[in-house]
């Protein structure tokens, strides 16, 4: 069974560390699926108690859903990013 790491919303750290161009697409398609699932719940009316634990659970399973989201790579956010990265470095390459 693989458990998967759960990372905040805001995990710019990861595409800071992030060494290819692979990588750093991956990680910027999940913080935006992330962060499009966090604004999609504010849309929901509450239809549970507004604790803390409830919110907590919520958050948590955003986040585990923009991942899952992210793995499945049928948004084409990463082919994007990637095919702009690589015009950016060719043009800069003929440039310099």
């Amino acid at each position: 069974m693989e458990i998967n790491r759960i990372n905040s919303y805001f995990d710019l750290k990861s595409i800071q560390e992030a060494k290819t161009p692979e990588e750093v697409a991956k990680n910027f398609q999940t913080i935006f699926l992330s962060m499009v699932v966090k604004e999609m719940r504010k849309t929901v009316p509450q239809f549970s108690s507004n604790d803390f634990g409830s919110k907590m659970y919520l958050d948590m399973f955003d986040m585990q859903l923009a991942q899952v989201m992210a793995d499945s790579d049928q948004l084409g956010l990463k082919d994007y990013i990637l095919n702009a990265i690589k015009t950016y470095t060719q043009n800069q390459d003929k440039k310099g």
